[in-house]
Parts: structure tokens; C-alpha cells; sequence
């Protein structure tokens, strides 16, 4: 995991780098765009073949990374060395205009948190300066001699010095020593600092990605173990009427399947979010939670409930939301207790209105709970129950079908009656109660 997100800022550096050759490309076109108005060198012909050099740099480069992407290993090296080409080309034509140029590619280097890169860069910067600043000579674009002699500094020191005169007289040599020596000594003062700071950088980069890799992995450890706590308490509390824990896995794996299928519609996109869809699945085992406040002689009731015990049934849904509020919401998120609360208190609202506790109808059933109705309705038709033996898979169909806009959502439906032939896959797999296998 820790590798995994270190490895992936090598994306976010690529994309940085990427930028910082536009704000080079920037500059050198602003500076393009002086010359051409005769700012610097009167001679716009060298202009247009920079402009068309770093043209041709800037397509490949943006060319391999719309190709490739900006999360391959290799991007910060296509980056750097596009870099070091732009600039050297820009230095042969506008030479000592562009001096501290030569430190972006070590600067750009140093996101990458890498002092071997650093150093490479600096290796490559090297090479393309001895050999830009010749070729500027040969390109005519300079003068050797006219450049060392306008520096009272230089001047003193062959001065000084009577045995450096021979190599002035060598005009590609002097520019070379001259010219091109001082600048790298200029590039190598920096790399010892950008290599302190990127080993920093990168001590602390690892750092905190495996801070959130360790924390992540705990978040996960104290999920599964909340969730395991919760399927517990769920368990204990279908124990009581005699259903097994294939209720609470059944409506679950139905609650998961309804869930994918509308999402796969695009139904409901503005709130079926993959987290909220999560959510729902991981809320379902409590949606009768309430059933724990319901006295033994209605729960348990092997006959047809009366009027006064079925008002009494009805209250676990309220019980169910008091419940996820004064326990649940102590070990889960503000998220997960909405949608638990919801689906407990409302998965017993019909579509028509006619449902319980409150009448709501239509939209204004939370959508987890209309999820939840279909899908606890489904898993009783198809279950034991003391009072009935289960019905067919034709007949249970058949049921829900009739509910269509009536007890239940039609776009939920559809999804279970659209999907029905992958539904019964689902369902024909056997599920093995842990409660029987360890007793």
C-alpha cells in the first residue's frame, strides 16, 4: 500500500514538471516576441528557429504523455531531458541572456525526490551546454572574443595571467572555458542544497505515506471489527423470532445486488454514490433492529398477530431508530448512522403512502429504505417462517410484481425484475448459517 502511494506521486511530479515547461516555453516566447521587436538582437531569422526548434521539443513531449500517461516511471526522465533540450536550445541562439535558465531543470528535478535524478540532470545539463556553446560559435551567433573582451573582469584576469592569452586566440576553447566552466560551477553550487532538500522532502514523503497507510489499514481493522459487532447484535436479534442469519446475509447480498443494478441504470446518480451504495449494504444487517424491544410473546407469536399485537410489531421500527442513535452511533460515522437510522425507521413505508410509522410516500421514502423494502419483502416471501412455508421463485415474482408503484418503488423493482434471471444465480448459491455450524 505504502508503495503503491509512493510510486504514484511520480504522476503528480510529472504533471508538475509539465507545467514548469509551459512557464519556460512562456518565457522564452516572451522573450521571443522582444527580440522579434529588437529588443535584445536585431536578428529575427534565429528567432524563428528557436521558436521552431522548441516547437518540436514541446509536441513530442505533450505527444508521449497524452499517449502514455503522466503515471509511467519514465515520464520525469522524458520531462527533464525536454527541458534540458529547450533550454540549450534557447542557449545557443540568446547565450548569456539565459544563464540562471540552466537551473530549471535542476529545480524540476528535485520534485522527484530522487538525488540520483538530481545528479543525472545535472550530468545531462553538462553535456548540452559543451556542447550549445560551440555550436553557437559555429552558428555565427556570437562572437568569442567580442564576449570575453566586454568583461573588464575577464580582462584583468588573462591580464594577470599571460599564459591564458594562447587560448583566447582559440575562440571555441575560451568560450568553453570562459563561458561554459562557470556556468556549470554555478549549476554545481545549487545541486548540494536541492539535494539536502529533496532527501528531506523525500524522508518526510515516506513518512506520512506510511502514516496513512498504517492508518488506513486500522480504519479498516476497526471497520471490520465494528461490522463484526454489529452482525452480532443482528444475529441475537433474528435469534429471538426464530429466523436465522441467513436473513440478515440474504438481505444484504440483495440490498448489494439492487444497489449495483440501479447504479449500472444511472438511477438515482445524484444520491447513489458508491459511498452511499457501500453504506446501504453495511447498514442492512440492523434494519430490524428494533425487534429487540419487542416483547417475546408478539415476536415469537407462531399465529396471525392481532390488531392491538401487529400495532405493537410496527413500533420496531421506531425502537430501531432510538437504537441506532443511543448505541450504533458510538462506534460508526455520522454517515453510516443516517442511512442505518433511515433504512430501520422507513423500510416498512410503502410507495403508496400506506406503509408504517409515518405514511411518507413516493420520493419522500429515504431511498436505502425503499432499497431495504424490496429486498426484506423478497427474503420473506422466499423464507421459512413459523406461520408459512416458503413460496416459489415464480410465485414470489409474481408477489413483488403486483406491488409494482404500490408497496414498492417501480425503478427498484425494475432493477430486481429487469435482473431476474442474475438474481436467482445469486440466490441459488448456498449460504451456511454460522450460528448451525457452531452449535
Amino acid at each position: 500500500m505504502a508503495h503503491a502511494l509512493y510510486d504514484r506521486t511520480d504522476a503528480v511530479s510529472n504533471k508538475y514538471n509539465l507545467r514548469t515547461l509551459l512557464l519556460i516555453t512562456v518565457i522564452f516566447v516572451f522573450v521571443w516576441i522582444l527580440n522579434l521587436l529588437g529588443i535584445f538582437i536585431n536578428d529575427t531569422a534565429f528567432f524563428w528557429k528557436i521558436g521552431i526548434c522548441i516547437a518540436v521539443i514541446l509536441t513530442a513531449t505533450f505527444t508521449y504523455f497524452k499517449i502514455a500517461g503522466y503515471d509511467k516511471p519514465e515520464g520525469k526522465y522524458v520531462v527533464l531531458i525536454a527541458l534540458i533540450l529547450a533550454i540549450n536550445v534557447a542557449y545557443v541562439f540568446l547565450t548569456y541572456h539565459i544563464t540562471l535558465a540552466l537551473l530549471f531543470p535542476l529545480i524540476s528535478a528535485a520534485l522527484y525526490r530522487s538525488k540520483k535524478v538530481l545528479w543525472i540532470t545535472y550530468a545531462l545539463n553538462v553535456v548540452a551546454l559543451f556542447i550549445a556553446t560551440p555550436l553557437s560559435y559555429n552558428l555565427g551567433l556570437c562572437d568569442a572574443n567580442a564576449v570575453l573582451t566586454t568583461t573588464s573582469t575577464v580582462e584583468d584576469f588573462i591580464s594577470k595571467l599571460p599564459g591564458l592569452e594562447p587560448l583566447v586566440e582559440t575562440p571555441i576553447l575560451n568560450l568553453e572555458l570562459f563561458y561554459a566552466v562557470p556556468r556549470c560551477l554555478i549549476m554545481v553550487g545549487v545541486v548540494p542544497l536541492l539535494a539536502h532538500i529533496t532527501v528531506v522532502i523525500d524522508e518526510q514523503t515516506k513518512q506520512l505515506i506510511e502514516s496513512q497507510a498504517r492508518n488506513l489499514e486500522l480504519s479498516k481493522q476497526q471497520q471490520a471489527t465494528q461490522q463484526k459487532i454489529i452482525a452480532s447484535l443482528s444475529a441475537v436479534i433474528e435469534s429471538r423470532d426464530q429466523v436465522t442469519g441467513a436473513h440478515i446475509h440474504n438481505t444484504a447480498s440483495y440490498v448489494a445486488f439492487l444497489t449495483t443494478k440501479l447504479q449500472d441504470n444511472g438511477a438515482f446518480a445524484d444520491t447513489l454514490t458508491p459511498k452511499y451504495a457501500d453504506l446501504s449494504v453495511r447498514a442492512a444487517p440492523l434494519h430490524d433492529v428494533g425487534k429487540i424491544k419487542v416483547m417475546d410473546a408478539i415476536l415469537c407469536k407462531p399465529g396471525r398477530l392481532t390488531a392491538e399485537e401487529y400495532e405493537q410489531m410496527k413500533l420496531h421500527t421506531v425502537y430501531g431508530k432510538n437504537i441506532m442513535s443511543d448505541i450504533i452511533g458510538d462506534i460508526e460515522d455520522d454517515d453510516y448512522l443516517e442511512t442505518a437510522t433511515e433504512m430501520a425507521l422507513g423500510h416498512h413505508e410503502r410507495y403508496d403512502g400506506t406503509g408504517y410509522p409515518n405514511g411518507i410516500k413516493g420520493e419522500d421514502i429515504p431511498l436505502c429504505a425503499r432499497i431495504m423494502a424490496v429486498a426484506d419483502v423478497l427474503d420473506a416471501l422466499l423464507s421459512k417462517r413459523q406461520y408459512k412455508e416458503p413460496f416459489s421463485l415464480e410465485k414470489a415474482k409474481e408477489i413483488m410484481s403486483v406491488e409494482y408503484g404500490k408497496q414498492f418503488d417501480p425503478v427498484v423493482l425494475s432493477a430486481l425484475l429487469d435482473n431476474w434471471d442474475e438474481f436467482v444465480t445469486i440466490y441459488n448459491q448456498p449460504f451456511e448459517d454460522e450460528a448451525s455450524t457452531n452449535t
